[in-house]
This record gives structure tokens, sequence and C-alpha cells, in this order.
């Protein structure tokens, strides 16, 4: 909902489109959390089997010879049983973050 005379304005215009990508970055967001773990290298393909991602999960590698952190967006309904999940698949240092907004 704009006033008109302003949207017809670019930089007003431009203003209110930005707005708008915040305001669906919260929309997206609800609903889903941000999960990280590491994992050894021998356990890394049976986590990313299960381990569900908006694209592809992020994975980095440790220093040393640490094994790997994962990371990827998961919707929160599924949290409960793919923690546990992933700690049988060889997961350890698992963590659950909220998600202010996702930005595509």
């Amino acid at each position: 909902i704009a006033n008109p005379a302003a949207a017809q304005d670019p930089d007003k215009r431009h203003a209110m489109e930005q707005i708008q990508t915040l305001l669906d970055g919260v929309m997206e967001a609800r609903g889903k959390a941000l999960v990280k773990l590491n994992v050894s290298e021998a356990d890394l393909d049976a986590v990313i089997e299960i381990l569900p991602s908006m694209k592809a999960p992020t994975v980095s590698k440790l220093f040393g010879d640490g094994g790997y952190a994962v990371e990827t967006v998961v919707a929160k309904v599924t949290i409960n049983t793919l923690i546990p999940a992933l700690k049988d698949a060889g997961a350890s240092d698992i963590i659950e973050l909220p998600l202010a907004k996702i930005v595509h």
C-alpha cells in the first residue's frame, strides 16, 4: 500500500522496494532455523544425506584434520527429529539458531 504519487518517484519507489525486501525476508524466515554442526570426514556423506537445505548445505573444512563444519536452514517442525538423527549419523557440536530474515 503506497501513495500513488510517492510510488511514481524513483527514489521513493526504491525505498519502498527495500522495505518490501526486508518484510519478505522476515516472512521467509518464519518457521525456519539455522542448524550448524561439526562432522568427521568419514561421517560427512551420511550427515549430508539426511540434512535438508534450501539449496545445498554449506560445508567448510575445519582447521587441521578436525573434519568439517556444516550449516543449513531447516524447517523448525523437523528440528526435534532432525537433531537426534544428525547425532546418530555422526554429527557433533550441533547448534540450532533462530533466524530473523532470509533474503534471496
